[in-house]
């Protein structure tokens, strides 16, 4: 029993870790795929937003203000140098910059103006200090991360129309725009330039670091998985989840112009810090079943072992069961061949030299041996071998058998029972005389009974068909009913027993003995004394029992109603069928009595002649309005 389970707990345990190992598979793989499908669209919307960003700067549409090219354009007189752009260029400027950007400036070849948010304007007399300066000269212009006053700023250039000068719009490259630009990418951005962080959407302190010492060797990401588990707390982080990296963020590094790179980061906890506490508490789960088929192993009862012994030498006083002899072989015998005719049988199952004895006389055909105590009238004749009955001996005389006295017993092959008949002794001697007279038993079916003459004031013998006679005669008296106890019952020959119905048992049919007939009168008898000692003389007599008597009761008639109720229930289950509500379990009978009963109470109720019955749709069902007939 230990053995056994110890090996069950084995098998279930294995199976288990088979199924944990087989969903863990499953589910870091689709988490692996989710993560880099959600990096990779990362980096793809972080370009697409750069190149809005310069589109919202429009640096084009700043240097082809009229105003602005009114404020820079060179002197009539060619001899006279340009002079540096001013306030009214600057404001020029900025009357298109709506909201205002992080700085904006104009610039020629004599010097700067600029314009920063929250600051106050600042000319500048090297126009070089300004990145993008060189679009006043006819430089292609081209978008770039650029510092200014130690700053960072994406900045853009347009050259103004007519003029050896240039508007230049900057956005500042800190945190804010790292987090503008995590919005728009579902992913944490960080900017940085030279090994330093320029921006970044992820909090100060030790994520930033680890984001930059993941930039020197990058990998699939960086950090570690931290699973929070009660009572134990993070003492399993960098262990779980088993079959996939164990990585807190992944990433990816782009490059960018300027020597700008952008670190796209996305956090794994929300895909596989819960596969990590799964596996927790599926193994300890799996530890408690390990303990305890262990430790039930332990405390089982021990199988008995029954030995079994068998005995090789047999005992004295055994007596082995009887051994049935075998059938002579057929092998290699004419089937065609004569055979000796079988030894004639005997209608007497006693053997030769024996005969039946007083008490148990036996006679074929009868299916219960007389009484102990009987004796048979006259006994059987004893015989040899060679005896056989006679079965055409007639039965002796209704006088003879009366005469022996005593009790004698007759068998109905008909019925197959003995029948025990009454006879009164006689006065003198006459026993030797019917013991000598011919045995009353005969094998042979009993002629048919004749119909018994009528007595004058007799009642008729009990029948069942008496009790359906329209015309039946009045309760015997005790005179005649005697007599007509002592007159043996004509014996009618059983009906023929019907063919039994497939699959019912068979049914055993017996006729009604004269013994029971006489029986039944006698009750009948003592009942109609007591009735008629309390009935007057003046009393009617009493009904007679008749056919009608006993006939199936007569068919309630049909409701006047009821042609109503069936054209209400045809409606009521056409209005469900096209409501769309199931109509195929209802039945007219059971409708038709909720309509019967609900007549009944509104006629109890109102005092009112009839009701009837309509359809009608009630919030999307089929229901019945009653209305009362005044």
């Amino acid at each position: 029993m230990r053995g056994r389970l110890w090996i069950f707990t084995a098998i279930v345990t294995a199976a288990l870790l088979a199924n944990l190992v087989r969903f863990s598979v499953s589910v870091s793989q689709t988490g692996e795929d989710t993560v880099r499908a959600r990096v990779a669209a990362a980096s793809t919307a972080l370009r697409a937003q750069l190149d809005l960003l310069d589109a919202r700067l429009a640096p084009r549409a700043v240097a082809e203000v009229p105003d602005l090219i009114e404020a820079v354009r060179p002197p009539a007189e060619s001899s006279q140098s340009p002079q540096r752009p001013d306030e009214r260029a600057l404001r020029a400027a900025g009357s298109l910059l709506a909201p205002e950007p992080d700085l904006f400036a104009v610039v020629n070849a004599q010097g700067a103006i600029v314009s920063r948010r929250a600051k106050a304007a600042q000319v500048l007399d090297d126009p070089s200090r300004l990145p993008l300066a060189g679009t006043a000269s006819g430089a292609t212009p081209t978008p770039a991360f650029a510092t200014f006053d130690g700053a960072v700023y994406r900045f853009e250039a347009a050259r103004v129309p007519g003029a050896a000068a240039a508007a230049v719009v900057g956005t500042l490259v800190d945190d804010r725009f790292a987090s503008l630009l995590k919005s728009q990418v579902d992913a944490d951005v960080t900017l940085l330039q030279g090994g330093k962080i320029l921006a970044s959407s992820l909090p100060q302190g030790e994520e930033r670091g680890k984001l930059l010492h993941w930039t020197t060797s990058p990998a699939p990401g960086y950090g570690v998985l931290q699973i929070r588990l009660p009572l134990i707390g993070n003492q399993l982080s960098g262990s779980l989840p088993v079959g996939a990296m164990n990585y807190a963020a992944r990433g990816a590094l782009i490059q960018l112009d300027s020597g700008v790179q952008a670190a796209l980061t996305v956090p794994a906890s929300p895909y596989f810090a819960w596969l990590g506490r799964y596996q927790a508490f599926y193994l300890a789960a799996l530890l408690c079943l390990v303990l305890f088929g262990f430790a039930w192993g332990l405390i089982a009862k021990p199988e008995e072992v029954i030995q079994r012994v068998q005995l090789t030498e047999p005992q004295d006083e055994v007596v082995s069961a009887p051994r049935r002899q075998p059938r002579p072989s057929l092998l290699e015998t004419d089937v065609g061949e004569g055979r000796e005719a079988p030894a004639p049988t005997r209608d007497v199952p006693w053997s030769p030299g024996e005969g039946p004895s007083g008490e148990h006389a036996i006679v074929e055909g009868a299916s219960k041996p007389p009484p102990a105590g009987l004796e048979l009238d006259p006994p059987l004749p004893t015989g040899g071998a060679g005896m056989e009955l006679d079965p055409s001996a007639a039965p002796p005389a209704e006088s003879e058998a009366r005469a022996s006295g005593g009790e004698a017993w007759s068998f109905a092959p008909t019925a197959g029972q003995f029948t025990k008949e009454e006879t009164a002794e006689p006065e003198g001697g006459g026993s030797a005389a019917a013991a000598s007279a011919a045995p009353d038993w005969d094998l042979s079916p009993p002629p048919p009974p004749e119909e018994p003459a009528p007595v004058a004031g007799a009642a008729k013998d009990f029948s069942f068909a008496g009790l359906l006679d329209d015309t039946a005669a009045a309760a015997p008296s005790n005179g005649a009913h005697e007599a007509a106890a002592q007159t043996p019952a004509p014996r009618e020959a059983p009906p023929a027993a019907p063919e039994p119905f497939p699959g019912d048992e068979p049914t055993r049919v017996e006729p009604v003995s004269a013994a029971l007939l006489d029986k039944l009168r006698e009750r009948d008898e003592e009942v109609a004394q007591p009735a008629a000692a309390a009935t007057p003389e003046s009393a009617p007599p009493p009904a007679n029992v008749t056919m009608q008597d006993f006939s199936i009761p007569p068919m309630e008639e049909s409701d006047p109603d009821e042609a109503h109720w069936r054209e209400t229930f045809d409606r009521f289950r056409q209005l469900k069928t096209q409501l769309g509500e199931p109509a195929d379990r209802l039945t007219f009978e059971k409708f038709a009595a909720k309509l019967k009963k609900n007549r009944s109470d509104l006629v109890a109720k109102h005092q009112c002649k009839g009701v009837r019955f309509s359809v009608y749709e009630k919030d999307g069902k089929a229901a019945i309005r009653a209305s009362a007939i005044r």
